[in-house]
C-alpha cells in the first residue's frame, strides 16, 4: 500500500533525477543571487527548474526536458514563445538602434493601437513595468485632485511600490491597524513603513458596502481607487460586475479617480470592455510588450495633460528606458498579431480548460475549484464560495505541502504552471494540449490521494475516489 511519505519521497526523488542540470545551475546562482534567482515567485524548493529555450507553447530546461508551458511567464507571453512576427520586429530594430535617447514615431503607432483598443484612453504615457504604471497612475491622481489617500483591494497586487504593499496576498509583513478603525487590520510588507498606512486603505473585494462607506467618509481626502478586474495573484477572482460599477458610481460622485489595473486581464478583452465600465485611468503591462519589459498608464485627457512639460505646473516624469524602441516594436508586432479572434478563441479555450480541471478533481474525488476569468485560471482546493482574497487564503490555509508537491508533480509530467498555482493559456496552445493536462492533472491528483488521505481528509469524497 502506497503510504502518504513514499508518494512525497517518490515526487521529490523523480524530480531531482529529471532537474540535475537545474540543481547544478541553482548551487551556482546562488553564489551570485540570494535564493539562486531574481523573483520571489519562481523560486521554490528543492531548486527551480532553469530553462535555456522556448518554442511556441513549449519550454526546454537545461537538462533537455521539454515541457509544454501553461504559464506563459505568468501571462505575459500570450503569443508563446518565439512569435515569428515578433522576433523579426525585434530583430529589424535592433540594427536601427534600441533606446535613442529622444522620441520616436514608435511611440506615435504603440499608443494609436492602445488608445483605439480602449475607449476609455484619451492619451498614454510610458514606463517599463507594471509596477511604474501603477504608481504613476496613483501618483498621477493625487496631483490631479489634490487629495492624499488611495484605497486599493485587499488582496490586489499592483507590482512592488510602497503604495502597493498593503495587503498584498503574496508578500510577508506585520499587521497594523488601518487609519479607518472599521477596517480590519492590513498587512504591510516587509521593508515598507508603517507610515504608508496614512496614504493607503485596503478593503475587501466585491464588497461594494463596504467601498461606499468608504469612499463616501473619506471623499474629500481620497484621490483614487486601484482595483484589478480580476483578482491575479491573489487567486483569479473575477470582479463582480455590479462592484466595479459601484465603483464607478460613487467615484465620479466624489470627484475620485478610479483606476483600473489591466495589467493581467487585457489578455482577456479588456474587461472594461467586456462590462462597458469606463475608469479614469487604467494601466497595461506583460503582453503589450511582446516579451519585453514595458509599462503603461493612461486616461482620461484631463488627467493626463498634468504631464505636458509646456504646461503651467507639470509633473515631472522620467525614465530612461521608457518608450525604448525595442519595446515598442515588439509591442507594435504583438497589438498586430492578437486581435478579438485570438482573444475569443482562447477565452472559450479558458472555459473548457476549467471545466476539465473541475471534472478530473472530481472523478479524482478531490474537492477544489478551478476559478479564473478567459486564459487566466487557478485551482484551489477545497468547497465554498471565493469572493475575495480572504477567501482564497482560508483554502490556502495548511496545504502549502499538497499544493507544492502539485505542482512538481505536474513538472515531472510536464507541464509548467506558476507555483502559487496560476495557469495562462498562450496563442499557440492547442485544445489537444488542455486535454493532455487535464489528463495529467487528474493523474496527478490520483497519484496525490496517499498524501491527501493522511494530511488533507477534509478535502477526499470517497464517494467517487475510494479509499486511498
Amino acid at each position: 500500500m502506497t503510504t502518504a511519505n513514499d508518494i512525497g519521497t517518490r515526487v521529490l526523488d523523480e524530480y531531482e533525477s529529471r532537474t540535475r542540470g537545474s540543481l547544478a545551475a541553482f548551487r551556482k546562482a546562488r553564489e551570485y543571487l540570494p535564493g539562486g534567482d531574481t523573483r520571489t515567485m519562481t523560486s521554490y524548493d528543492p531548486h527551480p527548474v532553469y530553462f535555456d529555450e522556448g518554442r511556441g507553447v513549449r519550454l526546454r530546461d537545461v537538462d533537455g526536458n521539454w515541457y509544454t508551458d501553461f504559464l506563459a511567464n505568468y501571462g505575459a507571453l500570450v503569443h508563446g514563445h518565439n512569435h515569428p512576427a515578433l522576433l523579426e520586429a525585434v530583430h529589424q530594430r535592433v540594427e536601427l538602434g534600441t533606446a535613442p535617447g529622444g522620441p520616436t514615431l514608435s511611440q506615435v503607432e504603440h499608443a494609436r493601437r492602445l488608445c483605439e483598443r480602449v475607449p476609455s484612453l484619451d492619451t498614454v504615457r510610458y514606463c517599463n513595468s507594471g509596477t511604474e504604471a501603477t504608481m504613476w497612475a496613483l501618483r498621477a491622481a493625487r496631483a490631479f485632485t489634490g487629495r492624499d489617500l488611495v484605497v486599493k483591494i485587499s488582496g490586489g497586487y499592483h507590482g512592488t511600490h510602497d503604495w502597493s504593499q498593503v495587503d498584498a496576498f503574496v508578500a510577508n509583513g506585520r499587521l497594523f491597524p488601518q487609519h479607518d478603525p472599521e477596517l480590519a487590520p492590513a498587512t504591510v510588507s516587509h521593508g515598507v513603513p508603517e507610515q504608508v498606512l496614512d496614504s493607503v486603505l485596503s478593503v475587501p473585494y466585491n464588497d461594494l458596502d463596504t467601498a461606499r462607506r468608504v469612499l463616501s467618509e473619506w471623499a474629500e481626502r481620497v484621490a483614487a481607487v486601484i482595483v484589478e478586474p480580476m483578482l491575479g495573484v491573489g487567486g483569479g477572482i473575477p470582479a463582480d460586475p455590479e462592484f466595479l460599477r459601484g465603483l464607478r458610481e460613487v467615484t465620479e460622485r466624489t470627484g475620485t479617480l478610479l483606476v483600473f489595473d489591466e495589467c493581467a486581464t487585457f489578455r482577456v478583452g479588456p474587461w472594461q470592455v467586456w462590462h462597458d465600465v469606463r475608469p479614469d485611468m487604467t494601466t497595461f503591462s506583460k503582453i503589450i510588450g511582446g516579451g519585453l519589459p514595458i509599462g503603461v498608464f493612461g486616461g482620461r485627457a484631463d488627467v493626463m495633460e498634468i504631464f505636458d512639460p509646456s504646461g503651467p505646473d507639470p509633473v515631472f516624469h522620467a525614465s530612461a528606458f521608457g518608450a525604448n524602441s525595442l519595446s515598442l516594436a515588439a509591442g507594435i508586432a504583438a497589438l498586430d498579431n492578437f486581435g478579438p479572434a485570438d482573444i475569443e478563441r482562447l477565452n472559450r479555450m479558458g472555459e473548457r480548460f476549467r471545466s476539465g480541471l473541475d471534472r478530473v478533481a472530481a472523478d479524482a474525488g478531490v474537492a477544489g475549484d478551478a476559478v479564473g476569468c478567459g486564459s487566466i485560471s487557478y485551482f484551489h482546493f477545497g468547497s465554498g464560495e471565493i469572493h475575495d482574497a480572504a477567501d482564497v487564503a482560508a483554502r490556502r490555509a495548511y496545504r502549502a505541502d499538497l499544493r507544492r508537491l502539485l505542482h512538481l508533480e505536474l513538472l515531472n509530467r510536464g507541464f509548467v504552471t506558476g507555483r502559487h498555482g496560476i495557469m495562462c493559456l498562450s496563442v499557440p496552445t492547442e485544445p489537444s494540449d488542455v486535454d493532455k493536462f487535464t489528463d495529467a492533472f487528474g493523474g496527478a491528483l490520483r497519484a496525490l490521494r496517499p498524501h491527501i488521505a493522511r494530511h488533507h481528509p477534509e478535502l477526499l469524497d470517497r464517494a467517487h475516489g475510494g479509499t486511498p
